[in-house]
């Protein structure tokens, strides 16, 4: 056997692998490995290696080289293992060690002289005193070194070679560009400085703008009598509806994730502590001296294979508690949804929205018209109806219209609030200074004195005139109750009757605020659909670009990098590859934000749900891709040691199914997950948020305004208005939680420090959010919990993904299964769609039994849409700007019903006929009084901890 065994090998060479296998299950194994071994020097290298990679056997350690005794001896070679002290050194006849590259068993090394290293190993020809060992040269991004030297003597393309022998960047090019970037960002930085220490010229329009700042924010429930204050920071954005309840689910979302992550870094910290503390440093502990490695991969490989049981045992149970989580959290939203609207009245509890409305002309009264109609097939008092005109060609002349009408209503608003101005004496200006302010103003200001001297009057009652109605309309009753009388008898009779068309009414599940007037009539649902498909176009586009642009460099300066004698990229890399990540992420969040508004949806809720979808995907693609470029570079950097698996195979003789469970791979793959949560995507871009998108464009605001007397009014407003809300949180938060899961993929040593860091990194977001909403917003309002229910279905593959990482781990044999080659990831992607499958199923059909059942509350049955009018200015009239503009133009309404600008709700005129009940407080929010209400509040808690310390200590 052991003769035909030999002649198989010397006859098939390097394709003996298959042979190999069937000869191993013959009882002569050792025979047949010692063969192998003896026959190394006559046939291909490739065919042991291969023999031995199909059957992963410990080399005996008598055929070349011993086990490790108490001391070395110089030229004997011996076997690195687990038993060997770090610190042992060679002899100090032959003080350096060199790996022995005539042996096949992985780990052999020797103790030899300077003049031996070469002898030994070819390409560790060079002693280094310091680290005891024969060395590789360690010069980066050198093609070609001297030989014996650690210096290089051909560099790569992009790099020149010193004096010294090593291989610097080619600045030939780089300088110039570097040197223009740095003149650019030096002049506009010396601009603004200059722009900054300019005596302020501009008090009026700064102090409408810092007003009208204030007024736009979000705001307490107005009250008779008393001016509206803003929400104070103590608010509970858990429970307290400050911008309807979706953002109140959102806040809660964010909490359970904080609880979530906690949970599972102390549940890790816990086996950790009880069970064994390797389980904190494994796939760690950095790599070094190929002596030093061999050690480090079998104690990893053997600590892992110690300690799977416990990554299993752990992952099952985050699995679990994850799932059954998810669910407890889905039923939890919906029931506290449900409460909400039970507790509260809004603009859409009156309101039903109208499909298959005939074309309208606009010469017609057509809200009327419906109105008439509807009060006489329900017997239901309307308010009045709201109809969706189609004016997308007229949107510019419909928004001019109504900037005229503010700017003529407008008083100008005065301020208490102190300004410190300049009391110099104006200087003469530089000629140079002139052009630059004029310069500036071409930039700043737009000049709208031209049309201002033109009555628009005849061309928008033309307009007005020619327009056509969409297909949709809203229209309001006076209690919620005929509402819901007119809908279930609408949904009886198949329809209301109009102009020969059947009316259908329907229960609307959004606010006045959320809807979007202009995208009706000029958009269908495939249409919709174009949008979207030509959106992820779009989106791939943006992904090549980053990776064209950002990622390739980094790449390529990291594949590059030499990684011998343990050298590993420093502080520089690490910094380039956190710009890296946030570049990429904000140009995802940019583009999916252009790709949501251009679908053009009716609905707020909706363009914010594709957009945290959309954005998730987006940011999950530049995961995949730079997980994939990093598995070739950990490739790269692994056959650049001599990584070779536990069993001594070659990590370039591993199948490439196999390379992702090699403990040196799984190391480094787990580091670079790692680097790529934190801090790259869990907190530096959000320690950046706050200053790049509240602090700096106000900052930037009040220095435009405050030395151009040309900004005034609502140019003013909106250079120092508060930032819009939106709900791409969801999608950083969703995109965290996958990193997270991510790294339960390889060794466990990262599993506690990642977690804790989510936890306290959605902390800061949690705070940072909470001030964000109370302070630094536009008014808004999520009336629905549409986006919340997309954001759980966006956790479904996250769990999915934990249930692949169980199937992956538990593939040892021992839990009934063991898969190997491409079926190991069939089973790992049948998990995870059949848990997805599953969960969606749920989420869809299980969760809603655990609503609430719908109960009034006593003291909201009686409140009419009037009532709620006073209240809230924003209605379905006055956010409908066509609507506003048919009051004054066609109706010739006295008072019209005036378009709701925020921050503006003083400027609407009471008109009961016509369904506009707000009336303003005479009295606005004092500036001062708000804004000293956050210092009035921090004394406050401090009075009160100060004095339960004093008693404390007291006691």
């Amino acid at each position: 056997q052991v003769t035909s065994f030999a002649q198989a090998l010397l006859s098939l060479g390097v394709s003996c692998k298959q042979t190999a296998v069937r000869i191993a299950a013959m009882p002569l194994r050792l025979a047949i490995v010692a063969v192998a071994v003896q026959l190394l020097s006559i046939i291909p290298s490739e065919a042991a290696i291969a023999f031995l990679d199909g059957q992963r056997w410990t080399l005996s350690s008598n055929f070349s080289t011993h086990e490790l005794s108490d001391g070395h001896k110089c030229n004997d070679p011996f076997m690195v293992t687990l038993s060997e002290k770090a610190s042992t050194k060679c002899p100090k006849a032959c003080p350096y060690y060199v790996q022995n590259a005539r042996a096949i068993e992985t780990c052999s090394f020797l103790c030899v002289k300077a003049e031996d290293c070469e002898k030994w190993n070819p390409y560790t020809g060079i002693a280094d005193d310091n680290l005891g060992i024969c060395k590789a040269a360690s010069i980066s991004h050198c093609r070609e070194f001297e030989h014996g030297e650690d210096r290089c003597k051909t560099c790569q393309g992009g790099f020149h070679l010193t004096s010294e022998g090593k291989c610097f960047l080619n600045w030939s090019i780089s300088v110039p560009v570097v040197g223009i970037l740095v003149l650019l960002v030096s002049l506009i930085l010396a601009w603004l400085i200059d722009m900054a220490r300019r005596p302020i010229t501009n008090e009026r329009g700064l102090q409408q703008g810092l007003t009208f700042r204030l007024l736009s924010k979000l705001h307490q429930p107005k009250e008779a009598g008393h001016a509206r204050h803003i929400w104070p920071l103590t608010t509970n954005l858990c429970k307290q509806l400050v911008a309807g309840p979706g953002l109140c689910l959102h806040f809660n979302f964010q909490a359970v994730i904080i609880i979530w992550a906690f949970c599972v870094a102390i549940g890790w910290c816990f086996m950790g502590a009880t069970i064994d503390s390797d389980l904190f440093v494994l796939g760690t502990k950095k790599f070094g001296t190929p002596r030093v490695n061999c050690q480090l991969v079998a104690w990893g490989y053997s600590t892992q294979q110690r300690l799977m049981w416990t990554k299993v045992y752990f992952t099952y149970w985050v699995y679990l508690l994850s799932f059954v989580g998810c669910l407890l959290h889905s039923i939890r939203q919906l029931r506290n949804f449900q409460t909400e609207e039970m507790e509260t009245k809004t603009m859409g509890d009156f309101s039903a929205f109208i499909e298959g409305l005939p074309e309208q002309k606009g010469t017609i009264f057509a809200e009327e018209n419906v109105k008439a109609a509807i009060e006489k097939a329900t017997d239901q008092r309307v308010v009045g109806v709201s109809i969706a005109w189609d004016y997308q060609k007229d949107a510019e002349l419909v928004e001019d219209t109504l900037a005229r009408q503010v700017r003529e209503k407008e008083p100008i608003i005065t301020s208490p609030r102190s300004i410190e101005r300049a009391e110099e004496e104006p200087k003469e200006r530089s000629q140079f200074r002139e052009k630059l302010e004029a310069f500036e103003l071409s930039l700043f200001h737009d000049d709208i004195s031209a049309k201002e001297g033109t009555d628009p009057t005849a061309e928008i009652t033309e307009a007005l005139k020619n327009m056509t109605s969409s297909s949709n309309a809203v229209v309001v009753f006076e209690t919620e109750h005929m509402r819901d009388t007119a809908v279930e008898l609408s949904s009886k009779q198949g329809g209301i009757p109009f102009e020969g068309a059947q009316l259908t009414l329907e229960n609307l599940e959004c606010e006045a605020d959320t809807i979007y007037w202009r995208n009706f009539g000029n958009t269908t649902f495939w249409l919709q659909v174009w949008r979207i498909v030509k959106g992820m176009g779009y989106i791939f586009l943006a992904l090549t670009m980053w990776t064209m642009v950002f990622y390739l460099p980094y790449a390529y300066s990291v594949y590059t990098f030499n990684y011998d004698n343990g050298q590993q990229p420093g502080i520089v890399y690490s910094l380039a590859f956190t710009i890296v990540v946030v570049i990429g992420n904000a140009i995802m969040y940019e583009v999916c934000s252009r790709i949501a508004d251009s679908v053009q949806f009716k609905f707020k809720d909706p363009r914010e749900s594709l957009y945290m979808i959309l954005y998730t995907i987006a940011c999950t693609l530049n995961i995949l891709l730079d997980f994939a470029l990093t598995f070739v570079i950990t490739y790269k950097v692994a056959k650049g040691l001599d990584f070779r698996t536990f069993h001594g195979v070659p990590i370039e003789h591993v199948g490439q199914e196999g390379r992702f469970e090699v403990y040196a791979m799984q190391r480094l793959l787990g580091q670079n997950a790692f680097m790529y949560a934190f801090p790259s995507t869990y907190l530096v871009p959000f320690l950046i948020e706050p200053f790049a998108t509240i602090y700096l464009p106000y900052k930037l605001g009040q220095i435009i305004v405050r030395c151009h007397p040309e900004i005034q009014g609502q140019e003013a407003e909106d250079y120092l208005a508060c930032i819009p809300m939106d709900m791409g949180r969801y999608a950083d938060i969703i995109l965290n939680i996958i990193l997270g899961v991510v790294i339960l993929f390889f060794p466990g040593g990262y599993n506690h420090t990642l977690f804790f860091a989510l936890a306290f990194s959605h902390i800061w977001i949690y705070l940072f959010d909470h001030v964000k909403v109370l302070r630094g917003i536009k008014a808004c309002d999520f009336a629905s919990m549409e986006v919340d229910w997309w954001s759980q279905v966006m956790l479904i593959p996250c769990c999915g993904t934990l249930l692949a990482c169980l199937v992956f781990k538990a593939n040892t044999g021992e839990y009934g299964y063991y898969l190997q080659g491409n079926w190991l990831f069939v089973a790992c992607c049948a998990a995870f769609f059949g848990h997805f499958a599953v969960h969606l199923a749920l989420l869809t059909y299980v969760v809603p039994l655990f609503g609430q059942k719908h109960e009034e509350f006593s003291d909201l049955a009686n409140m009419t849409y009037a009532d709620l009018n006073q209240q809230e200015p924003d209605s379905w009239f006055s956010t409908n700007p066509i609507h506003c503009l048919r009051s004054q133009f066609i109706y010739k309404h006295e008072p019209p019903c005036g378009f709701y600008f925020l921050g503006k709700e003083y400027l609407l005129q009471v008109n009961e006929n016509i369904g506009c009940f707000y009336e303003p407080e005479t009295s606005q929010t004092p500036p001062n009084s708000d804004d000293n209400m956050d210092l009035e509040q921090m004394k406050a808690h401090f009075t009160r901890f100060s004095a339960r310390f004093t008693t404390l200590r007291a006691s």
